[in-house]
């Protein structure tokens, strides 16, 4: 069964237009186009020192309440605003993005909740949230990342991940 379905051709080139440099973000390269957050499990970004502490040996109980806290959080969004996916279409320099509606809720939170994703990075999960004009990716290190066009709403996606039991961290 398919998990989405491609969005009419207005619709693609609204969110174009909305949303520039979505390869640049991907690629993790720098855009002055968004604002970055970050949401986390720990309340600071890690140095050297509690990187080894944090993130080698993770016992198993650990890492599910780790990865919980996400599952969690995804189902806020889920529950509370439009989660769409997008890909890129077409070769190297002249890929564009290609935006993508879940064919059912069940889709989206296969897609956003099963765990562990991080098997490498080219299963990570991206997805638009139009109402929050936001991108968040999911990332290492039990760190996701927003990219924010409208700063505004860094209070609402903070609420909603402190109410999960996760931090938001800025640069």
């Amino acid at each position: 069964m398919r998990k989405f379905l491609a969005l009419d051709i207005k619709s693609q080139i609204d969110l174009r237009e909305k949303y520039p440099d979505l390869d640049k973000l991907y690629a993790v390269e720098d855009t002055d186009a968004y604002t970055y957050m970050a949401v986390s499990v720990f309340d600071r970004w890690l140095g050297a020192e509690d990187s080894i502490k944090y993130l080698s040996d993770v016992a198993d109980e650990e890492q599910q309440s780790r990865d919980a806290k996400f599952v969690k959080f995804a189902k806020k969004l889920i529950d509370n605003t439009e989660v769409l996916n997008f890909t890129f279409k077409g070769r190297w320099s002249s890929a564009k993005p290609q935006f993508r509606k879940f064919t059912s809720d069940a889709a989206k939170e296969a897609y956003l909740m099963c765990a562990p994703h991080n098997v490498d990075s080219s299963h990570f999960y991206k997805v638009m949230l139009p109402e929050l004009e936001a991108v968040y990716f999911e990332s290492w290190d039990d760190t996701n990342v927003f990219y924010l066009r409208n700063p505004k709403h860094a209070e609402k996606i903070e609420k909603w991940a402190n109410e999960c039991g996760l931090y938001r961290l800025n640069r």
